[in-house]
C-alpha cells in the first residue's frame, strides 16, 4: 500500500511539475505576443513608407492601447490620422480630419498641432466645390483657415496659409458676386442688392469688388435708394481709379448732385494688388484658378512634412524608453 501511495504522489508531483512548466512557456509567449513599443512605432512608419496603411494603424493602436506611458504615443496618434490623409478618398479624408482634431485635443502643445491643423484645412480644401455649387466645405475651409491663424500665428506654415486663405475668400465671394449678376439680369434687384452687399462687405479683397460695388449701386439706383447707392458709387470714385467703372461712378454721382471724392492713393494702391480686369483667369473654371495658385486640389501638401517633422521623427526613433524613464525619475526626485 505505501509503495502504491508513493507511486501515486510521484505522478501527482510530475503532473504539477508538467504544468508548471507549461505555464512558464505560456507566460513566455504571452510575454512576447506585444512587441515593445519602439519596434510597434518603426514598424508603423516602415509600413507608412510602404503605403501599407491598413497594417501601419494597426501597429500604431497597438502601441497606443498597450503602452499608454510610451513615447511614442503623440507621434503614433497623429501618424494614424496622416495615413488616413495619404490613403485618400472621401471617408478616409473625413476620418483623417477627425483623427487630426483628435490629436491635437489630447496633444494641444505638440510641436506637430499646426502640422494637424494645416492638415485640417487641407482637408476641407480637397473637398470644396465650384463657386456656383455648394458652399459647406468653402464655409468650413474660411472657419479652419481663420482658426489656424489664431492658434498658430508663428508658425512656418502662415505665408501658405494666407494664401489659401485670400482663394477661400474669393470662392465664397465669387458665389454672392455670381448669384447677385443673375438676379441684377433678371431685374430681380432686391435680391441682387442682398447679393451684392455680403459680397463686398464681407470680402475687402475680392478681385471683381469694383464690378459688385457698380452692380450693387446700380440695383439700388433702380429701387430708388439714391442715398445708398451713391454710398457705392463713391467707394469706386475713391479706391479704383484704374477700374473700367471708375468714370461711370463719378457720372453717376453727378446726376445723383452727391460729390465726388478725391483719389485716395493707398487705398486704390491696395485694391490694385488684387484687381482682376473683366478679361483675367478670374473668369477660367474654378479648378484652373485653384491650379494657377499653385493650390491644386489633389495635390498633397506635402511640404507640411518639413524639416520639423523630420527632426522630431529622428529624435523619437532615437529615443529609448529607458532613457524617458530616467527623466521621469529625475523630475520625481526634483519634486
Amino acid at each position: 500500500m505505501r509503495i502504491k501511495n508513493l507511486i501515486s504522489w510521484s505522478l501527482i508531483g510530475a503532473l504539477l511539475l508538467c504544468c508548471a512548466s507549461c505555464g512558464d512557456k505560456k507566460a513566455d509567449l504571452q510575454k512576447g505576443s506585444v512587441l515593445p513599443d519602439k519596434t510597434l512605432y518603426e514598424n508603423g512608419m516602415q509600413y507608412l513608407d510602404d503605403s501599407q496603411f491598413i497594417k501601419a494603424r494597426l501597429s500604431f493602436q497597438t502601441l497606443i492601447n498597450t503602452y499608454d506611458d510610451s513615447p511614442y504615443l503623440e507621434v503614433a496618434k497623429y501618424y494614424i490620422a496622416y495615413s488616413y490623409l495619404r490613403e485618400g478618398g472621401i471617408e478616409n479624408l473625413i476620418q483623417a480630419e477627425q483623427s487630426f482634431k483628435d490629436f491635437k485635443l489630447f496633444f494641444p502643445t505638440s510641436e506637430l498641432a499646426d502640422n494637424a491643423q494645416a492638415f485640417i484645412v487641407q482637408i476641407n480644401m480637397r473637398m470644396m466645390k465650384e463657386p456656383n455649387r455648394d458652399l459647406t466645405y468653402a464655409q468650413r475651409s474660411e472657419v479652419e483657415l481663420k482658426n489656424f491663424m489664431i492658434e498658430f500665428p508663428d508658425s512656418p506654415f502662415v505665408p501658405e496659409i494666407r494664401a489659401r486663405q485670400y482663394f477661400v475668400e474669393n470662392v465664397l465671394a465669387t458665389s454672392s458676386y455670381l448669384k447677385g449678376k443673375f438676379y441684377h439680369g433678371r431685374n430681380h434687384h432686391k435680391a441682387a442688392t442682398s447679393r451684392f452687399r455680403d459680397c463686398v462687405q464681407k470680402f475687402s479683397s475680392f478681385g471683381k469688388r469694383d464690378e459688385a460695388l457698380f452692380l450693387l449701386a446700380d440695383s439700388l439706383d433702380r429701387m430708388k435708394n439714391f442715398d445708398e447707392s451713391a454710398v457705392y458709387y463713391a467707394q469706386i470714385a475713391r479706391g479704383y481709379p484704374f477700374s473700367e467703372y471708375f468714370e461711370e461712378a463719378k457720372d453717376r454721382l453727378r446726376k445723383l448732385e452727391k460729390p465726388i471724392p478725391e483719389v485716395d492713393q493707398r487705398l486704390a494702391a491696395e485694391n490694385e494688388k488684387v484687381y482682376e480686369p473683366g478679361n483675367s483667369s478670374f473668369t477660367q473654371p474654378f479648378r484652373i484658378m485653384f491650379q494657377s495658385m499653385g493650390l491644386g486640389v489633389d495635390r498633397p501638401w506635402e511640404e507640411l512634412e518639413d524639416e520639423r517633422v523630420k527632426a522630431e521623427r529622428a529624435r523619437v526613433k532615437a529615443l529609448l524608453p529607458g532613457e524617458v524613464k530616467d527623466k521621469k525619475d529625475k523630475d520625481h526626485s526634483s519634486e
